[in-house]
């Protein structure tokens, strides 16, 4: 060792020692590296794989099951998946067949409507001619042959009541 290298550390060989401190804590951090690197542990290398099977035969196995446990959740989230796009095409199959029944109903609805205006049409008549004709007169005019007739006749607010 060189007089400079030695007033520099401060004590005799105090270089080589830094030099030591520094090659070990990187070593050890290399090492930590290494360790915590799943990439290592999974390798398809194949001398490195016999090494990590006989020096750390405990660390190489815990590093295998988690790869098939990765591969099993893989295969579940694949699984979640395809039942996921079932359940999205049957939901867009509902809601198709619930706009179609929308569609139908509306149509239905409007065409109650229409009766319905005819109906009242056909009563505000009838009411207009029982103002006009005296009951016997009426029954004259109109024959009813059905009890919905007589109803209408007699019992004009059930009548108005069957559209409201």
């Amino acid at each position: 060792m060189t007089e400079v290298d030695q007033k520099a550390s401060g004590t005799p060989g105090g270089g080589l020692l830094a030099s030591l401190i520094n090659f070990v804590f990187l070593s050890a951090l290399v090492f930590v590296i290494l360790w915590n690197w799943d990439g290592f542990w999974q390798t398809d290398i194949g001398p490195l794989t016999r090494v990590q099977q006989s020096v750390f035969p405990v660390k190489y196995n815990e590093e295998q099951l988690k790869v098939s446990r990765v591969q099993n959740n893989n295969q579940l989230i694949e699984q979640i998946e395809r039942r996921v796009n079932r359940y999205e095409i049957a939901a867009v199959e509902a809601q198709k067949a619930a706009r179609e029944a929308q569609a139908q109903l509306s149509a239905v609805v409007s065409q109650e409507n229409e009766k319905c205006r005819y109906y009242d049409t056909a009563l505000r008549m009838i009411d207009l001619l029982t103002r006009k004709y005296s009951e016997d007169e009426l029954k004259r005019t109109l024959s009813c042959t059905s009890p919905e007739c007589e109803e209408i006749l007699m019992s004009k607010h059930q009548a108005y009541e069957v559209c409201t």
